[in-house]
């Protein structure tokens, strides 16, 4: 699902990224542990094809990111270490909202908004508004909607 071998990135004069060798195979979950400034974020635009490879190679879902980076995009999920929700929208809405704004219909957003509430644990808050969520049941939306277009 994703390959890299000797991954690089620089700003400038800084290498923000030295040499990151991964591999992630299909089912499994990966994660990036490290301080500031140790070059995660940095490696996560480069996997979401939002920030150009410096140098090594990156394969993601088989395909190289500076030619098929739209494509990479599409099948993502990104789940931001920020709070990215509209408060003003229910719980239902927030993910509705953002897979109709990726092209999704109505009726496949809507099944597919039955699947990621039942699977963050949150049918039974679907029409509560965001601001009355705690603070897990945002996080747990969070990663719903990251879902929303992913393929189960």
């Amino acid at each position: 699902m994703v390959r890299a071998e000797g991954l690089r990135k620089r700003f400038g004069e800084t290498e923000a990224v030295r040499g990151i060798d991964v591999q992630v195979r299909r089912g499994e979950v990966f994660g990036f542990l490290g301080p500031n400034g140790a070059g995660k974020s940095s490696t996560m635009r480069m996997i979401a094809t939002t920030s150009p490879v410096s140098g090594g190679t990156l394969r993601v879902l088989g395909l190289d990111p500076a030619t098929h980076g739209s494509q990479i995009r599409a099948r993502l999920g990104v789940c931001p270490q920020d709070d990215t929700l509209d408060h003003e929208l229910s719980v239902r809405e927030n993910i509705t909202v953002y897979g109709r704004y990726f092209g999704m219909s109505r009726r496949d957003v809507r099944e597919r908004a039955d699947e990621l509430l039942e699977f963050a644990r949150l049918t039974d808050r679907a029409d509560a508004r965001v601001q009355q969520l705690s603070g897990g049941m945002r996080r747990r939306l969070t990663i719903a909607r990251s879902l929303v277009r992913v393929v189960p």
